[in-house]
């Protein structure tokens, strides 16, 4: 079995037990949000990052690493990967969500490059027997809250992987996300319910209203004009949730913020909107489809020597000999 081939060494447990939340006898769940760690891969290593034949593979090999190091670290039960496809339904809620992302506009070379090495990806993962899902006009984030909406009632715990912090608003007793690190500025962070507290001051679900005010620069959600993070942190601790402080606006001081907010009370309830993640996409998948599974070895290498990744070898067995004749996988260093 995986768990057996990716057995996680103490010294990693040691260190998500001292995160104050690793349970050694419970089953858990990965779910890794396959773009965000796929844009991370790609800026990670160098473009000129390629097969003897000229396959680009920067991205797949972040990609492909990121996953082995996290199997062997946390040793799921469960693991399946969230994408997307397809514009987001949000677009049809407000035409400017995430108008200001315009590295595909400048940078069309790299976006089809990475749109490439997405395929490429997917063709490894299925090899190594991980379920991607996707479902039209529904964000990574939507699938992921409804896989973790799905499976709230199986005692299973569920790690998100990403360093996408709109995450943060499913975080539950069962629910926590792993912030891969990114040397040497930002390090590897988990985020448990006390730790979503600790940064923001309220529980994770109410990240939603904050955003409502706040607004979210990098998916272009409004807000209310004026209000910043330290007025929307306030706001929300002392009334609870947009509603609350919509219906005690007559109570606000001083008069300029209950202007502010009675002029963004339509933006205020559209940016709530639009950054609520969706659990209740339409999905169809099961524990079992997600169990982890043995590896198919001889696809697994097969695929591994057709993109060269010879150094990746050893993360998919300590105790397994690779083929004695690496040609026969296609390496031929």
């Amino acid at each position: 079995m995986l768990n057996a081939i990716l057995a996680p060494i103490p010294d990693a447990r040691a260190v998500f037990r001292g995160f104050g939340w690793y349970n050694g006898n419970m089953r858990r769940m990965v779910i890794f949000d396959f773009y965000n760690l796929l844009h991370r891969s790609y800026h990670a290593f160098p473009r000129e990052m390629k097969t003897s034949t000229g396959i680009q593979t920067n991205a797949v090999y972040g990609f492909v690493s990121s996953v082995l190091s996290t199997l062997k670290e946390l040793n799921p039960q469960y693991i399946v990967v969230a994408g997307e496809t397809g514009p987001s339904f949000r677009k049809e809620q407000f035409e400017d969500y995430k108008a200001t992302r315009k590295w595909r506009e400048e940078y069309p070379d790299e976006a089809e490059e990475l749109d490439k090495q997405a395929e490429l990806v997917k063709e490894v993962i299925s090899k190594m027997s991980i379920p991607v899902i996707e479902v039209p006009t529904y964000e990574a984030d939507d699938v992921i809250g409804t896989v973790a909406e799905k499976f709230a009632g199986e005692s299973v715990e569920m790690v998100i992987v990403s360093n996408d912090m709109d995450m943060l608003q499913l975080v539950n007793s069962l629910v926590k996300v792993l912030r891969p690190a990114r040397p040497p500025f930002v390090k590897k962070k988990i985020y448990t319910k006390d730790a979503v507290v600790k940064s923001f001051g309220f529980v994770p679900v109410k990240i939603i209203d904050y955003k409502a005010l706040r607004g979210d620069p990098s998916d272009n959600i409004p807000g209310v004009k004026g209000i910043g993070d330290k007025t929307a942190k306030k706001l929300i601790m002392e009334f609870g949730s947009l509603e609350n402080i919509y219906n005690s606006i007559d109570t606000l001081t001083p008069p300029s913020l209950k202007k502010k907010l009675t002029e963004g009370k339509e933006s205020a309830f559209l940016s709530k909107e639009l950054s609520t993640i969706k659990t209740d996409a339409p999905i169809n998948i099961s524990l079992k489809d997600m169990e982890v599974k043995e590896f198919n070895n001889e696809e697994v290498f097969s695929v591994f020597g057709k993109y060269e990744f010879k150094s990746l070898l050893p993360k998919l067995s300590a105790n397994k000999t690779s083929p004695k004749d690496e040609n026969q996988i296609g390496f031929g260093f």
